[in-house]
């Protein structure tokens, strides 16, 4: 084991990029907030469990991505897919990369995996008039999400924690093998277990946070500590 942190970029940008440079900059910073060795980020057409097997890094997260649900289904996951699947790791799945986690596991009813968490009501507000967000419902800002299962994940945290959400899609059954460790109203699969290794998925965003919101820092905290601990019995 090593004290590299891999981070996989799920958005579609240009992995050659200036922009891209510059995002991934902005991905190790947020990491950096909570664990300061070393990061290596790879976007997700070029990522690959051969790497993540040489390597032995000590997390691997997987990142949001803003991609519009209809491209984002579509992507061609195959690397990632084998990572969360075959490499026996700590991982984190953020947001999109929560997602990932579910088509990885309901491949090829990617669907189940990932998809809008519902249209708008007549009569609700839509704030994101002329997106590809348009007519759907959007859990964003700091938002309260319930833990229904313990999980060291939590540790230190109350029943009810308040972290960064900015989604419309959702995992829409929890995977095979998973436990349900939190939800919201709206979005019942809000954080996920697997049962026998130290895989996890959240749709909200603990890498956003402040002095009035620290719950996501604790969660990776956390979940860094689970890694350690992890590479510690192996």
């Amino acid at each position: 084991m090593s004290s590299l942190v891999y981070y996989i970029d799920n958005s579609d940008i240009d992995p050659d990029s200036d922009k891209a440079e510059k995002r991934y900059e902005d991905m190790r910073r947020e990491i950096h907030r909570i664990y300061t060795g070393p990061c290596v980020v790879r976007h997700y057409s070029g990522c690959s469990l051969e790497e993540v097997r040489r390597l032995k890094p000590l997390a691997v997260i997987l990142s949001g991505s803003g991609t519009p649900w209809e491209q984002f289904v579509k992507n061609d996951w195959t690397r990632e897919f084998e990572i969360i699947r075959d490499a026996f790791v700590p991982i984190l799945g953020i947001c999109g990369g929560h997602q990932v986690i579910g088509m990885a596991y309901w491949h090829p009813s990617r669907e189940l995996g990932c998809s809008p968490i519902r249209r708008l009501k007549p009569g609700e507000e839509d704030r994101n008039a002329g997106t590809h967000l348009e007519g759907y419902f959007v859990e964003k800002g700091f938002l309260p999400v319930r833990v229904v299962k313990r999980d060291p994940i939590f540790s230190g945290l109350g029943d009810i924690i308040y972290v960064d959400e900015n989604h419309y899609c959702e995992v829409k059954m929890l995977p095979p093998g998973f436990d349900l460790l939190a939800s919201t109203e709206e979005c019942r699969i809000q954080a996920m277990k697997h049962r026998e290794r130290p895989l996890y998925g959240v749709q909200f965003h603990p890498q956003i946070f402040d002095e009035n919101h620290p719950d996501g820092r604790r969660i990776l905290e956390n979940f860094f500590k689970i890694a350690q601990q992890y590479w510690e019995n192996q």
